[in-house]
């Protein structure tokens, strides 16, 4: 049952307060801070017949401590928002999950715990999409001039640079230019953060699921290095080697499908950055260069982004950094 919103007038200010549910479902919490979960417990005050004054319907200390001296708390006609407030703290107007169904009543059914990394990966997909508000900005890029100086290093012996590294080197660049893709926004507090620092996270596939290990300070590293750096977490990664300090820290995220097929992709944006780059697949496609169809090597891109912090313009622009860079080599050995 979802909980009522009624309105609370105090010091000639109008809160929010939120009335408990007849019924409390499973999981279902009354937003509050520890210190002040543990202060009504001291006085036996039940959180949920609070009237709560706080920012997004959150109790707050003074709330428990004029609950528990009985204080009049003047409410006045309950409006029609309906709120659901769930295990962290919040509400999310409009927000009603409905039970699943008994499946098993159609056929049969097997289940498993929610466990591990998937687990994790649930709570933090989940906080990314009801929070941040996705836009993408989609680009293919031609890549046939690095495909081919990759080629001639390998040919002569050499150890190139994987795609990914070239990719990460050149997304720094347009990071360094459009800051806003290097941020987080604090809705509670109302302002950015922009990130001094370049920190790329890695996604990787695991036997375990997919983990998000952090190369740090990649504005600072040769592509060589870079290219050793991204192989290292992945390897680790891989294998369940790394500290749990590899996956905190990371300004933005690139995820990599192309070894597995795909044209493209949405990607999830890894909360609390701001944005993350998917790649597809490199596939050689025709395109029309001086009137003539050519052969070219395609690596199609998508910039998935918080709209609250950036708009599609920028988007497109970051991009065409990174895009011109890619498509001329030759300037990435020069950064």
């Amino acid at each position: 049952m979802p909980a009522v919103a009624t309105e609370v007038k105090k010091e000639a200010v109008t809160a929010v307060a939120v009335a408990a549910p007849v019924e409390a479902a499973k999981g279902l919490r009354v937003p509050a801070a520890p210190a002040t979960r543990r202060l009504a417990r001291e006085l036996g005050v039940d959180l949920q017949r609070v009237a709560a004054t706080g920012p997004a319907g959150r109790v707050t200390k003074e709330d428990v401590i004029k609950a528990a001296k009985g204080g009049p708390v003047e409410v006045v006609e309950e409006t029609s928002v309906m709120t659901r407030v769930w295990e962290g703290g919040g509400t999310l107007p409009l927000l009603d999950i409905a039970l699943l169904p008994d499946f098993s009543v159609y056929g049969p059914v097997e289940k498993e715990a929610l466990r591990s990394i998937r687990r994790k990966t649930a709570r933090r997909m989940m906080t990314s999409m009801t929070l941040i508000p996705h836009v993408a900005h989609m680009e293919d890029i031609d890549v046939t001039e690095l495909e081919a100086f990759r080629a001639k290093l390998k040919s002569e012996g050499e150890k190139a640079p994987t795609l990914l590294a070239f990719v990460t080197k050149a997304i720094t660049q347009s990071l360094k230019a459009y800051p806003a893709f290097n941020a987080s926004l604090d809705a509670v507090g109302e302002e950015i953060t922009y990130k001094l620092y370049y920190s790329i996270g890695i996604a990787v596939d695991t036997e375990r699921g997919l983990v998000v290990p952090v190369v740090r300070n990649v504005d600072q590293q040769g592509l060589g290095q870079l290219a050793a750096s991204i192989e290292d977490v992945a390897t680790r990664a891989r294998n369940g080697q790394l500290e749990a300090s590899e996956f905190s820290g990371g300004t933005f995220t690139i995820t990599n499908i192309g070894a597995l097929g795909g044209t493209g992709f949405f990607p999830a944006i890894n909360y609390p950055e701001s944005a993350i780059l998917g790649m597809g697949r490199t596939a050689e496609k025709p395109v029309v260069r001086d009137g003539n169809v050519v052969i070219r090597k395609i690596l199609p891109v998508v910039l998935a982004f918080d709209h609250r912090i950036a708009d599609g313009a920028d988007a497109a622009r970051f991009i065409n950094i990174a895009k011109n860079l890619l498509e001329n080599p030759l300037k990435l050995l020069l950064i």
